[in-house]
C-alpha cells in the first residue's frame, strides 16, 4: 500500500532520488550537475555579517538569496559576493546566471551588475511583484 505524506524536509538522498527520477524521464539526458555554491562574508571575530547561497545547474548560476547585514551595505560587499559566485559558476562551465528579487528589494542592484529583466510575477507576495532576472556570465575580476 502506498502513503502520501506532508513532509517538512528531505533528507539528501530522498531529494536526489527525487531529481534522479525527473532526469532518468528525461529523453534529451541531459546532465542536471547540481552542485551547491555558498560565498559567504565573514567578520574579524569569524561572525557571519553576509552571503550568498546558489547552486550550479545545467551549465548555470542560480542565485537563490543574497543578504549582507545592515552595518555593511552600501560598501560593495553585495557585490564582490555576487562576482565571487559567478566567477566560481564560470570556472565549473557555467555561461548564464538567474535569479528572482521582488520590487521592494534589489532590481537596481542586480541591473547594476548586468542582470535583465526577462519576466514578473504579478500579485507574489500579494501587492508586490516578483522579478526574474538573468546575465550572459563573463570571467569577472
Amino acid at each position: 500500500m502506498l502513503e502520501i505524506a506532508e513532509e517538512r524536509s528531505l533528507d539528501g538522498a530522498d531529494a536526489r532520488r527525487i531529481y534522479d527520477g525527473l532526469s532518468a524521464a528525461d529523453p534529451a539526458r541531459l546532465p542536471r550537475n547540481y552542485v551547491p555554491l555558498v560565498v559567504t562574508l565573514r567578520d574579524a571575530e569569524s561572525r557571519l555579517v553576509g552571503g550568498l547561497l546558489a547552486a550550479t545547474i545545467w551549465d548555470w548560476l542560480v542565485i537563490d538569496a543574497l543578504w549582507v547585514d545592515e552595518h555593511f551595505r552600501r560598501l560593495g560587499h553585495g557585490q564582490a559576493l555576487v562576482r565571487r559566485a559567478e566567477n566560481a559558476a564560470y570556472d565549473r562551465g557555467c555561461r548564464r546566471a538567474r535569479l528572482d528579487t521582488f520590487d521592494f528589494q534589489a532590481r537596481d542592484f542586480y541591473e547594476g551588475l548586468g542582470y535583465v529583466l526577462y519576466g514578473r510575477l504579478d500579485g507574489f507576495p500579494s501587492g508586490h511583484v516578483q522579478l526574474h532576472m538573468q546575465k550572459t556570465l563573463t570571467r569577472a575580476s
